[in-house]
């Protein structure tokens, strides 16, 4: 089974699902995680999608940290069955990680973006996932290494992200490398081959990222570079990143 770990999905912004699963059916996946484009509060589209087909829909949703309901919005989100995870923007200058820690504590995940790349944000995250040893932190996008790394392996090494990997709780989402290469993204393949090694086959998850990714022929591209074994992963353990993982995580089932 293949499961896209992060995909959007929406009627405000980028596409409705059905555009989301005929996408899906053309590169054969099976499931895919929707997740909540930034700016956007109003998650009822994406519970909707999810409510009416939860065997192959996850939802992220999205809460205003500045709101004065934000602690009962995130409580409700844990209420609900259309709701598995929360996608939390993390940076120096935002005040939100007693809310990111209270989402953990509800036992929704955390799929994160670093808008200055984890690489700045290491002690938060450390802090985040000793505090929570059985909660579950998704870095979306590599960890969201910047255009203004040149050599983003040597950042991350320097600023210790991948010593956070031995929390089990971190997981790393191989996506989004086309917002900072182009493909085959073979400047992003050394940093890729570190996660895998300090990660292991069971906490690397794929997803494409789409509409931002481009067309329906780059989704199947970028899923293609990892089944065809382009990327610098063990072919052994493809098919748990390719959808088993996700399929534990987001959906129960084992990898």
């Amino acid at each position: 089974m293949i499961v896209d770990s992060y995909t959007h999905c929406g009627i405000s912004k980028y596409l409705p699902v059905e555009d989301v699963s005929a996408t899906m059916d053309r590169a054969g996946v099976h499931r895919a995680v929707l997740a909540q484009h930034l700016g956007e509060f109003d998650n009822s589209y994406i519970q909707g999608v999810v409510a009416a087909n939860p065997d192959r829909y996850a939802g992220v949703c999205l809460v205003d940290h500045q709101s004065e309901t934000v602690v009962a919005d995130l409580e409700s989100l844990a209420e609900s069955p259309c709701c598995q995870g929360v996608r939390w923007p993390i940076a120096p200058e935002i005040d939100n990680l007693d809310l990111v820690s209270r989402t953990l504590d509800l036992g929704l995940i955390v799929v994160a973006y670093f808008p200055e790349s984890i690489a700045e944000c290491v002690d938060a995250v450390s802090r985040l996932l000793e505090a929570h040893p059985d909660g579950t932190l998704v870095a979306s996008h590599l960890g969201n290494p910047t255009e203004n790394q040149p050599d983003p392996l040597q950042d991350f090494q320097q600023a210790g992200v991948f010593e956070l990997l031995s929390a089990d709780g971190l997981v790393i989402q191989l996506s989004g490398m086309e917002m900072t290469t182009g493909f085959p993204h073979q400047r992003l393949h050394a940093l890729v081959a570190e996660f895998y090694s300090s990660a292991g086959p069971t906490r690397l998850t794929w997803g494409s990222n789409f509409p931002v990714v481009g067309s329906a022929d780059d989704y199947v591209a970028e899923l293609e570079l990892l089944i065809d074994g382009q990327l610098p992963v063990p072919r052994e353990a493809i098919p748990a990143i390719a959808g088993g993982n996700a399929e534990r995580i987001w959906f129960g089932g084992q990898a």
